[in-house]
């Protein structure tokens, strides 16, 4: 704390100069109050330290576009913070919330939202109008359903909602025509929406640890698709379509109840690794892939 003191005292000699702040395992139980001081900041690194609110005041940072209270003890969404109109990264990982405010709408710059390690369980539909949102993080929390205004979420590139006790996806989801990258393993899922055949831009795609009993055809439409994760589901096929995935490299389908796979998968010439250990293929199902795809790594119990 000391040392954070006389820190500040040798940065507010030149307040107006300062654009960077890092203040991170500093041991601030309080918002350090000189901050306010520094009126041109525009990035502040306030993690892991034990702040469980942030005053009023901090709008006056009116320029700051970067935030970081992850590793806190944050029990309420700060709705203090939604009065920084510039603000594009927000972190408040690892705190202790079980909820986000519906103000958070007013963040209308953020391009980047990471929240994991909470205790959150529900989702605003305001989210929706954080309409310049790119990366969406909300691994590791309780979040039981996605709200429809995540289809509004237009410009997002990449979607992170790994362990958390999701069952069904929103049909809107398909509407995230930019996603490259959806990250949904270790949830609740039994099926996936049809439309999830309209993310042409998805290149990875985790969908581990689920219980998914089929795919839906549209996963086809995927001609993007690099790395598609499926272990550890209850899959007893795969559609015909997965073999229109002509960009995949890598598929991991180990962990479910497969006899055989489709003929069209075999079209699938960029495959380097293919993993499908654990399921219910013939003793001689490895010679197969393996004159299929003789540069491919494989992967299995046979």
């Amino acid at each position: 704390m000391e040392r954070a003191k006389v820190q500040l005292n040798e940065l507010l000699k030149k307040p107006l100069d300062v654009l960077k702040l890092d203040l991170h395992l500093r041991g601030y139980d309080e918002f350090p109050s000189e901050v306010l001081m520094f009126s041109n900041l525009r990035e502040l690194n306030l993690k892991n330290n034990y702040l469980k609110k942030v005053p009023w005041e901090i709008s006056k940072l009116e320029f700051l576009e970067k935030l970081e209270l992850g590793g806190n003890f944050f029990e309420n969404f700060p709705e203090e913070i939604t009065n920084l109109p510039n603000l594009r990264y927000l972190d408040l990982s690892w705190n202790l919330l079980t909820s986000i405010s519906s103000a958070i709408e007013k963040l209308a710059n953020l391009e980047v939202l990471i929240l994991n390690n909470n205790k959150i369980k529900f989702l605003p539909e305001s989210l929706g109008k954080l309409g310049k949102l790119k990366v969406l993080s909300l691994s590791n929390n309780e979040i039981v359903s996605l709200p429809n205004s995540l289809g509004e979420l237009i410009n997002l590139e990449e979607f992170y909602c790994s362990n958390n006790q999701i069952q069904f996806l929103p049909n809107t989801i398909g509407d995230c025509i930019n996603l490259k990258k959806l990250e949904l393993q270790e949830n609740l899922l039994t099926k996936l929406p049809e439309t999830i055949g309209n993310l042409k831009n998805l290149e990875k795609l985790r969908l581990y640890k689920n219980l998914l009993s089929e795919l839906p055809d549209t996963i086809g439409n995927l001609h993007n698709l690099e790395k598609l994760f499926l272990y550890e589901n209850q899959l007893t096929f795969l559609p015909e379509s997965i073999g229109n995935l002509v960009n995949l490299e890598e598929i991991d389908i180990s962990g479910n109840e497969l006899c055989n796979l489709p003929d069209g998968i075999f079209n699938l010439k960029k495959l380097t690794k293919v993993s499908f250990a654990n399921n219910n293929f013939p003793s001689d199902f490895i010679y197969i892939l393996k004159e299929k795809f003789p540069k491919a790594l494989f992967e299995s119990d046979l």
